[in-house]
């Protein structure tokens, strides 16, 4: 994490998946898995399926290792007296009694922005940092970088400077309402820990899966650019790495699929910029609302 010399590992499991499966044996098996394979940080929400992704954690993961992970979840609620009583259920159900990130989640708009500015959302934020609750402070969201840009900019307004931002960072993101073009330069003047999310576009770029894909933002006839391309899953995760990112959340519905991401690291090459571009027009084609179908279009 930039401004905070904090060490995270590369790879951040996901909490959102990790949820999908209602077999708690299998939950379990995940997390031992990531612990063996080197996994450190730990990505969660609180609704992310009513609660029970924190469930699984709280009950496989926090009671062996809480004093070898990084734990972080995250607030959607639109108050200060949502999100005050967000973070004490996740505290309880994450068995802890403090994360070591929590993020206001999923910024939608600017507009969004200045409503949960108004109604004391970050002011309780800021209380839970300063009563160690919470050690680190964040925000996330996917929609359009207007809104990042908005709320960083209300962020100096106030003088106030929090410490990560979890965004979309892809090899679709650049040529269509792009992240990595307009964000990202800002967090990194601004010192904020990058977390890497949607490397695979929430997984649209093998065409999208119906049983992974949020009722709200789901799409008909997701091409499966993967296989229309000569993009591979490996080289996906090979170019975020290239970026300037602290870590990259990742969601996985099967150990495997843990595994297979986890396997970039360990014959890890970092992208020149040729090769960057060169995926780049692979992916361009495809950019767009189909594929990147968390994204909207803001005026």
């Amino acid at each position: 994490m930039t401004r905070s010399g904090e060490k995270v590992t590369a790879l951040c499991l996901g909490g959102y998946h990790l949820g999908f499966t209602e077999n708690p044996n299998e939950a379990e098996k995940m997390l031992e898995r990531a612990m063996e394979l080197g996994v450190r940080f730990f990505d969660n929400g609180r609704k992310y399926h009513d609660g029970r992704s924190e469930d699984y954690m709280g009950k496989f993961l926090t009671p062996k290792y809480r004093e070898q992970i990084f734990l972080m979840t995250k607030a959607p609620g639109k108050t200060g007296k949502e999100v005050r009583q967000q973070l004490d259920d996740s505290l309880r159900t994450l068995k802890t009694d403090h994360v070591d990130l929590w993020q206001i989640h999923a910024l939608q708009t600017p507009k969004d922005v200045d409503q949960r500015l108004k109604e004391g959302v970050l002011d309780a934020f800021l209380e839970a940092r300063e009563k160690g609750k919470t050690r680190y402070l964040g925000f996330t969201g996917h929609r359009n970088p207007i809104t990042h840009l908005h709320f960083l900019s209300r962020l100096e307004a106030l003088g106030i400077e929090l410490d990560t931002c979890q965004m979309p960072l892809n090899v679709c993101d650049p040529t269509f309402e792009s992240f990595q073009h307009k964000v990202l330069p800002v967090l990194l003047k601004k010192k904020y820990g990058v977390i890497a999310m949607k490397t695979m576009a929430g997984g649209s770029m093998m065409g999208g899966r119906i049983d992974t894909t949020p009722k709200d933002i789901r799409t008909k006839d997701i091409p499966d650019v993967v296989n229309k391309t000569e993009l591979s899953h490996a080289n996906l995760h090979q170019y975020v790495y290239s970026l300037p990112v602290s870590t990259l959340c990742t969601g996985c519905r099967l150990t495997s699929e843990l595994e297979v991401n986890a396997e970039v690291l360990t014959k890890l090459k970092k992208l020149s910029e040729s090769d960057m571009k060169r995926l780049e027009h692979y992916a361009e084609p495809y950019a767009g609302l189909i594929v990147e179908n968390y994204k909207r279009i803001l005026k």
